[in-house]
């Protein structure tokens, strides 16, 4: 921030009417530059309804939108300064910091998004560098740019808070906000000519718990949340027709992030069961009546001579192996949950017999199991030597090739291995299920995480 003298300081704290349509057009004006040279961040900050308040240090995002500012913040800070903080909150909301907090500690969180957040402003040349914070907030090492918020979450250490300039989604720690002075409740902007003037506005006031927060229940959250995704969205096609002005050329690591958070990936399990689905062919049928039919019909004074019955005949078209990588560190609790849901997908789709392939550097083990047997059946691990997905699935493709079959492969790993030529595999869909998110892309196959969104 540049220095206020005292005089200035005196002087805003006496006409605070003054100092909030200045802080309101510089505000403004910081939105105006954002739309023109910084399209992707301009489109969003758009959303924010201005509140200027003395009750927080610099800014305070609110779940249903508000942006409370401090005037006195937004007079002493440079001009830039203005324009990218406003990019960083924006991207704070769209990114759904409140909604994916769940139970997290909030000034912990606060520092996760923006950790998870810094990188994308460095890239735009926006120059505000990662945001303050006290106490010691890394783990055990850096995490790379695009790695989410959840993952510096688990990374920092108990007890770090943001600065309490920086603390945007939640109270300082500790800290006492600068006192009110003498602001009133119209000089604010809440009374006449104020951004919240509107009807709609006084019913979102009045529609909230003891403190300002927003009474949000379920729907009301995620329609908020869908429109978000709506306007990164819009954002992301501003940048894209626009040249791409924000970021010069769009890092492919932005490209995922965007993309991720506007349609996120479905869940590994729906996608497996989608994917098994498909090995079972159903035709229909034309068949002579049970006995039972036959009987009843007697009724109604028999069957003519000649009669047939519509029906479904399920034929395999397929087969399902579940191949483990011993050659990976899996916990057992990994282990349980794939188990557990390639035998509820097999169950659900009448599947009783599945293939259970072991490999590392060669398969290891190769058996065919009863797929409820794999719920209480200890699984003895066979290997432990290095990874080549080759030998498993260059084998299953061989024999896929021979008999006519297509196969489903739900294949465990952190695919740190060897992979085979794409052509061996043509044959196979493999889906390949790792533990936590990886940063390797095989050269096949569909990649599912299991970690919880």
């Amino acid at each position: 921030m540049e220095p206020i003298t005292e005089s200035e300081l005196r002087q805003l704290y006496a006409d605070p009417a003054a100092a909030t349509r200045q802080a309101r057009d510089k505000l403004a004006a910081a939105r105006v530059w954002l739309m023109k040279h910084k399209p992707f961040f301009g489109v969003l900050a758009r959303a924010f309804r201005l509140e200027a308040t003395l009750d927080v240090a610099g800014y305070r995002l609110e779940p249903d939108d508000r942006l409370r500012f401090n005037p006195i913040a937004v007079l002493g800070a440079r001009f830039p300064a203005v324009c990218a903080r406003l990019a960083h909150l924006s991207m704070h909301a769209a990114l759904g910091s409140f909604l994916r907090r769940r139970e997290r500690e909030p000034r912990r969180w606060n520092v996760a998004c923006d950790l998870a957040i810094a990188p994308l402003l460095e890239a735009a040349d926006l120059g505000v560098g990662r945001a303050p914070s006290l106490g010691q907030d890394e783990g055990p090492s850096v995490l790379p740019a695009g790695a989410s918020a959840e993952a510096h979450y688990t990374r920092l250490l108990p007890g770090v808070a943001p600065d309490p300039l920086w603390c945007d989604l939640c109270d300082p720690a500790g800290e006492e906000v600068p006192p009110a002075g003498a602001f009133t409740p119209q000089d604010e902007g809440e009374g006449e000519g104020g951004d919240e003037a509107s009807p709609n506005a006084e019913a979102s006031r009045a529609d909230t718990e003891p403190g300002g927060a927003p009474r949000f229940t379920l729907l009301d959250a995620s329609a908020h949340e869908l429109q978000w995704k709506m306007r990164l969205a819009a954002a992301y096609e501003e940048e894209v027709a626009a040249g791409g002005p924000t970021f010069g050329e769009l890092p492919g690591w932005i490209d995922e992030l965007v993309r991720a958070t506007i349609e996120p990936p479905a869940d590994w399990s729906a996608v497996l069961q989608q994917s098994i689905h498909l090995l079972h062919r159903t035709d229909r049928s034309y068949l002579r009546p049970s006995r039972r039919m036959s009987a009843l019909a007697e009724f109604e004074g028999g069957w003519p001579t000649h009669v047939t019955m519509p029906g479904r005949r399920i034929a395999n078209a397929g087969r399902l192996v579940a191949v483990i990588d011993t050659s990976a560190s899996l916990a057992s609790g990994s282990l349980a949950r794939f188990f557990g849901a390639v035998v509820a997908t097999a169950a659900a789709e009448g599947i009783d017999e599945l293939r259970l392939v072991q490999a590392d550097s060669a398969v290891t083990r190769d058996e065919l199991v009863f797929a409820a047997e794999l719920l209480f059946r200890e699984i003895e691990i066979a290997g432990r030597g290095g990874t080549d997905f080759g030998p498993a699935l260059v084998m299953l493709a061989e024999e896929g090739r021979r008999q006519g079959l297509r196969f489903t492969v739900a294949y465990l790993t952190d695919l740190d291995g060897r992979f085979p030529d794409a052509e061996l595999a043509r044959e196979l869909d493999v889906l390949w299920i790792v533990p936590s998110r990886v940063r390797i892309k095989p050269p096949f196959g569909r990649v599912l995480e299991m970690t919880a969104r």
